[in-house]
């Protein structure tokens, strides 16, 4: 099921707005085009993707929805950042995330090439969804550059915000798979830059997704880590 604007936003007179038709007899999809500036973008997403073509239409109408949001007057934020930004805290993640698994399992066959880039508001937050992503979603797990000088680890407190550019792909020479750079980022736009290389060829790029998309499961605090293990010695006496 693919809808688009599942909260009704009454249209300004003269303003566009956008639309995602599922032909659910043929499953042909009928993408909207970009948004002229100052069109009013889709309120919410929702999709159960579960297929390379609904996964497709979903991700590229909320990567187009968030555009128009940025690009709306009057929106806040350097390129509108922090007004798309807030667009993108309000879409339901669940949809969002089994488009991304849908691309990704299409993608593995053919030994596709995945991109993600991370814009986060700090190193430590940054490199936590780079982890977070990478885990969830099963990629190679290689090297991260940017951290250290000459093997010496730097101190990133004060750093400020960074982008984390990852390919499951070697980047370079001597690289392996999975390899990430991190480097200084003055933008305002916080999530996750998704491109897949899949068999068809056709370029597919996603943004800004949330940074949360994939969560670790946190570890259990040490009090009950201990509270467990006690629990399990009084069983196995």
């Amino acid at each position: 099921r693919l809808c688009v604007g599942a909260r009704r936003v009454r249209p300004e007179p003269g303003v566009p707005t956008m639309s995602v038709a599922l032909l659910a007899a043929s499953l042909a999809f009928t993408l909207p085009r970009p948004p002229p500036l100052g069109a009013r973008p889709p309120s919410r997403l929702c999709l159960s993707a579960t297929d390379v073509a609904s996964a497709s239409a979903l991700l590229a109408a909320y990567d187009e929805g968030h555009r128009a949001t940025a690009a709306q007057p009057g929106s806040e934020g350097l390129g509108g950042a922090i007004s798309a930004n807030a667009w993108a805290a309000e879409q339901p993640p669940a949809p969002l995330g089994e488009a991304v698994r849908a691309l990704l399992a299409a993608a593995k066959p053919g030994d596709g090439r995945i991109m993600l880039g991370f814009c986060a508001d700090d190193a430590a937050s940054g490199v936590a969804a780079l982890k977070a992503w990478v885990t969830s979603l099963g990629l190679p797990k290689g090297t991260l550059h940017g951290m250290d000088r000459d093997g010496v680890p730097l101190d990133m407190s004060t750093f400020g915000s960074v982008y984390i550019k990852y390919s499951s792909h070697s980047l370079s020479a001597g690289d392996p798979p999975g390899t990430a750079i991190l480097s200084g980022y003055g933008g305002d736009f916080r999530g996750v830059y998704f491109n897949p290389q899949l068999p068809d060829g056709l370029f597919r790029q996603y943004a800004v997704l949330p940074l949360s998309l994939f969560a670790l499961a946190p570890a259990p605090a040490p009090e009950a880590a201990e509270g467990a293990a006690a629990a399990l010695g009084a069983r196995g006496g």
